[in-house]
């Protein structure tokens, strides 16, 4: 079946969706064809009562979404959590942080404002070392409140 996407500034899209398809399936081809990453859409469908697709588990049927159904795209921010970085000497930093930010752009914000090169930096939380290219915080279960330690890296042989 066709619907019809539906963006903020008016402009829409028509996809072709299986009735049986979830709404995280659907949000995941809308990444892909709009470029609108999935975590930052709310679906909502139009019938009179604005109906959120808000279970991503669930099938679009499950919602009423049929043959030229209309679906607005809502692009909205993730949340921020506060974390604590605690330095060397115990100073405890607070950064606002989303679940989904990498531990490289978290490292580059060490940088801006603790002036420590990401190289020397060692971020460790619950006693892992967070590295590794496009690791996210989320993979070391860092949430609100968590408290991110910074050990630096010795210099020299």
């Amino acid at each position: 079946m066709d619907i019809n996407i539906i963006m903020l500034n008016g402009t829409s899209r028509k996809m072709s969706v299986n009735p049986h398809d979830t709404v995280g399936s659907l949000k995941t081809r809308i990444q892909q064809e709009l470029g609108v990453p999935s975590q930052t859409q709310k679906l909502v469908f139009i019938n009179g009562v604005n109906t959120p697709l808000s279970d991503d588990s669930r099938p679009v049927r499950d919602y009423g979404v049929g043959p030229g159904a209309s679906v607005s795209l809502l692009v909205i921010q993730p949340a921020t959590v506060q974390v604590f970085l605690r330095d060397e000497k115990g100073k405890l930093s607070t950064y606002d942080i989303t679940p989904d930010e990498t531990v490289d752009h978290f490292k580059s914000r060490v940088k801006c404002r603790k002036k420590i090169q990401e190289s020397q930096q060692r971020l460790i939380h619950e006693g892992r070392e967070m590295s590794g290219p496009g690791s996210k915080l989320s993979d070391y279960n860092v949430k609100a409140r968590s408290i991110i330690d910074l050990n630096l890296h010795l210099r020299g042989g």
